[in-house]
C-alpha cells in the first residue's frame, strides 16, 4: 500500500501548480550517471543492474539515454564538482549505506553527503541539469511517517530537480530491483511509480521476512516531486518546476 501527502501552504491552502508536458518537446538525448559507496560489492552490483541496461542509447518516447558516468561515490560529486557529476546527469542512481537525508560514499573513511546541505539541484541555479535522483540505500529519502516538516530539508536541493526516489525505512539489496527499475523505465513507465512497483515485485509475498525496523523485505519506497512533476516519465516530463517547498508533494510506501 502506499500514500501521499502534499506540503501546505499557510496550513489551510494546497498549492497545485499546472504544466502540460509536451511529448517530444526538448527531445535530445539524455545522460545516466552511476556512483557506488566505496563498503560494499553488492553496492557496485546494485549500480551495475542498473546502468548495463544504457551501455548504448535507448529511446524512451521522445528522448535517448545513455550511461555516460559510472564512478565510486565522493562528496565532492554531490557538492562542489556537482555540475561536473551528478547535476551534469539527467538520472542519477546512487547505491551504499544511508541515514535520514543521508547517502555515504566510503565507508572506511567515514565520508558521506547530508542532502539537507547539497547546491541546488537542476537547471535554474547553477546551470544543473539533474532532473532524476535514485537513491538505494535505507532511510535517506524521509518522508511524511518520519518527519512532519518533511518538506523543508529538502528545499535547498529542490532547484529545477523533478523527483527524488528511494527508500524511507530499512532496505535490503543486491536483488532484482534495478534491473527490473531500469526496464521499467525503458518501456516509459512513470519515474516513481515504476520504482515503487519494481520494489513492490521483489517481495515475498507468501513467507516475506521483516526487517529489525518493522519494515517487510525489499523495505518500503518513498519519493519526493512536485504536483507538476508528479507523472514524469523518461519519455515525457514536465518543464523544470520552480524549485523551493510550493506544490511539493511526497509519496511513501507502508
Amino acid at each position: 500500500m502506499f500514500s501521499n501527502q502534499r506540503k501546505l501552504v499557510s496550513g489551510l491552502c494546497l498549492l497545485t501548480v499546472s504544466v502540460i508536458s509536451i511529448p517530444g518537446a526538448g527531445a535530445a538525448d539524455r545522460e545516466i550517471g552511476g556512483y557506488v559507496d566505496r563498503a560494499e560489492s553488492r553496492f557496485v552490483r546494485n549500480v551495475w543492474n542498473f546502468v548495463k541496461n544504457f551501455q548504448s542509447w535507448q529511446a524512451i518516447g521522445g528522448n535517448r539515454y545513455k550511461e555516460v558516468q559510472y564512478y565510486y561515490a565522493e562528496p565532492f560529486m554531490f557538492d562542489g564538482s556537482h555540475q561536473n557529476y551528478v547535476d551534469k546527469m539527467d538520472v542519477a542512481y546512487v547505491a551504499g549505506h544511508g541515514n535520514q537525508y543521508y547517502i555515504q560514499t566510503n565507508q572506511s573513511a567515514g565520508q558521506g553527503v547530508d542532502l539537507r546541505f547539497v547546491p541546488p539541484y537542476g537547471d535554474l541555479a547553477n546551470n544543473g541539469d539533474l532532473e532524476f535522483m535514485i537513491i538505494e540505500s535505507c532511510y535517506t529519502v524521509t518522508s511524511a511517517p518520519e518527519a512532519a516538516d518533511w518538506w523543508t530539508p529538502f528545499s535547498p536541493m529542490f532547484q529545477g530537480l523533478h523527483q527524488l526516489v528511494g527508500f524511507h525505512t530499512l532496505s535490503n539489496s543486491d536483488n532484482g530491483i534495478p534491473n527490473n527499475y531500469a526496464n521499467k523505465l525503458k518501456a516509459n513507465g512513470g519515474v516513481w511509480q515504476s520504482w515503487f512497483a519494481a520494489v513492490n515485485e521483489e517481495r515475498y509475498w507468501i513467507f516475506n521476512p521483516t526487517n529489525s525496523d518493522g519494515s517487510p523485505y525489499p523495505g518500503l519506497a518513498s519519493a519526493i516531486m512536485y504536483n507538476s512533476t508528479e507523472n514524469d516519465r523518461l519519455g515525457a516530463y514536465a518543464a523544470d518546476p520552480a524549485g523551493g517547498t510550493a506544490g511539493m508533494k511526497t509519496w511513501w510506501q507502508y
